[in-house]
């Protein structure tokens, strides 16, 4: 028997959420999260953000919808997302991003959110000190 490769895998290529209403939850994704909208199919919505496929389809029966899973989202500028966020009125967990390590210059931050369905999602990356 042959050693697997380590790691086994070279990338996820796809996460899937279910949605009592796909089509309202995707225009939380598109037109708050900016996520580009690449197709529909059998009712199941595909998004792609830097390369990983996003599928938001309905709910199975007697399924809970939330979860617990986290998707964590680098901001493009720190800043400016936040701002954006919060103009479009995500509430956020906590008053201010948690800042997890500094370096010089600059901060690693966590700071989450959930979308209008309950998923719990995070802005995470580094941002000036």
């Amino acid at each position: 028997m042959s050693t697997p490769p380590t790691p086994l895998f070279t990338r996820m290529s796809q996460i899937a959420i279910a949605s009592e209403a796909p089509e309202r939850l995707v225009a939380f994704y598109r037109d708050v999260l900016g996520i580009r909208y690449a197709f529909e199919t059998a009712g199941m919505h595909f998004l792609e953000i830097g390369g990983l496929m996003f599928m938001i389809g309905p709910k199975y029966p007697s399924m809970t919808i939330g979860g617990d899973a986290t998707f964590y989202f680098e901001p493009t500028a720190w800043g400016a997302t936040e701002a954006a966020l919060t103009k479009a009125n995500v509430v956020w967990h906590n008053d201010n991003a948690v800042v997890l390590q500094k370096a010089e210059g600059r901060e690693l931050c966590l700071r989450a959110f959930k979308d209008p369905e309950g998923h719990t999602l995070a802005m995470f990356g580094w941002r000036a000190a």
